[in-house]
């Protein structure tokens, strides 16, 4: 019955249509493929990213380098120049067994173990020399000379700003195959800026 007061004919009553099925196939395919779509475009972008953000979680490895074995190291008060392999890695590079510098050890008479001084000059970073016999380390860059503990001979006359820089040293023992030990030497090998009185590690 209308508002009217006339009776509307069945076919003529609004009945709500449903969508065909075929829309609604239609519909969840365009869904699925937006979907599919979308995650095919993003995992890349994903792993992209997380690519490039993992070297800023990534711990820091120690320091820590096997330099010589003790026995190579006598007490007699000379230095011995070795250098310095480890590997080494920018923030998403690894490079393995480089030269990343040199050290000097020097084992005085009675000493359990030796002192370590990274081959850096602290003026400008040039390589310091030693001639076996020779009582001073001595720069081929810039003439400055350093006595064998280190410091410097002409002190603040010097052009290098302060002394040779020392590096903490451990001796640790390692088993060999016919199960007996032998000492090794580690240093932690830490590098420092040129150019400056105090030592102020690069990193």
């Amino acid at each position: 019955m209308s508002d009217h007061g006339f009776e509307v004919p069945p076919q003529l009553a609004s009945k709500p249509t449903a969508p065909p099925a075929n829309s609604r196939r239609s519909f969840f395919a365009i869904t699925a493929a937006v979907v599919t779509g979308s995650i095919a475009v993003l995992t890349p972008i994903g792993v992209g990213i997380a690519a490039f953000l993992t070297p800023l979680f990534r711990k820091s490895k120690s320091p820590e380098v096997r330099i010589a074995l003790l026995d190579q190291v006598p007490d007699d008060g000379m230095p011995r120049y070795f250098p310095v392999v480890a590997d080494r890695e920018d923030a998403w590079t690894r490079y393995p067994a480089q030269r990343v510098g040199a050290v000097y050890l020097i084992r005085n008479a009675g000493e359990e173990k030796p002192t370590a001084f990274t081959a850096k000059c602290p003026h400008a970073g040039c390589f310091i020399g030693y001639t076996p016999g020779a009582k001073i380390f001595q720069c081929p860059c810039h003439t400055s000379a350093f006595k064998l503990d280190g410091s410097r001979v002409n002190g603040d006359a010097e052009v290098a700003p302060r002394g040779m820089d020392t590096l903490p040293v451990s001796i640790r023992q390692a088993q060999t195959g016919d199960g007996n030990s032998i000492a090794e030497v580690w240093v932690e090998f830490i590098d420092f800026q040129t150019g400056h009185k105090e030592k102020i590690p690069t990193a």
